[in-house]
């Protein structure tokens, strides 16, 4: 059984901690050296504990002065159900191509920081405007963490159905937005050219404990669909 890296299973220990507030009263991680002996490891390890949380939008290194958690206000509270819907599915019909427990391959679990053996729902549904395939959906949803999961929720809003019916509360949400070029199956999908460049978004979704409940990715052809991203501002 392969084992999840060292410098991951630090970068959960701290997420948690985080979204736990052991941090709160100073809202500053310990220094490198204090984290290095605490968990017995080498500084690339701690460092790529760190990355991870700065890729997660989770924390900030202040150079000299040491690193420092964003956003510590909102702490552990659940977020705007309203702020993380992706799309909207009283606008887009929702057709599903498959919806199946696998054990997730290397990547995927890597990105959702589950072991290769844990199974996991996966869900691929199509979301329509007009009749014509605007984007394809892949997305993935650890058992331990996420129970119930049913076929005529998927053709709704996810997020509207984990808060809502299955009681989850989401307290944070990591979004990567990059172009990729479609390979024939995802091309089909969109009734597009293998090739083509499209916008693609890849989304996890954090849980109280900071485990990851979903990880999701979205491929739009944004020519028939202009996706826009709203801010909201405290």
């Amino acid at each position: 059984m392969k084992e999840i890296p060292k410098y991951m299973v630090i970068a959960n220990q701290l997420r948690q901690r985080i979204a736990s507030g052991d941090f709160s009263d100073t809202g500053q991680l310990p220094q490198e050296k204090r984290l290095i002996q605490a968990y017995n490891v080498s500084r690339i390890t701690i460092r790529k504990a760190l990355d991870v949380l700065v890729t997660e939008d989770l924390i900030y290194r202040v150079q000299g002065a040491g690193t420092y958690i964003k956003d510590q206000d909102s702490g552990n509270k659940p977020v705007n159900q309203n702020q993380i819907e992706l799309f909207n599915t009283e606008e887009l019909k929702v057709k599903i191509d498959n919806f199946s427990v696998i054990k997730p391959n290397a990547k995927v679990a890597s990105m959702m920081e589950v072991n290769r053996y844990d199974f996991v729902y996966v869900v691929e549904r199509q979301l329509y405007l007009k009749e014509k395939p605007v984007v394809y959906q892949q997305l993935f949803f650890p058992i331990k963490y996420i129970q119930g999961v049913r076929m005529d929720a998927l053709k709704t809003s996810i997020t509207s159905f984990l808060i809502n019916e299955l009681g989850i509360d989401i307290t944070n949400v990591n979004r990567q937005f990059k172009l990729d070029q479609l390979n024939e199956g995802k091309a089909k999908q969109l009734n597009m050219d293998s090739g083509t460049t499209v916008l693609l978004i890849q989304e996890k979704m954090f849980l109280q404990d900071g485990a990851i409940g979903v990880y999701d990715q979205s491929w739009i052809n944004t020519e028939l669909y202009p996706y826009n991203v709203k801010l909201f501002l405290k």
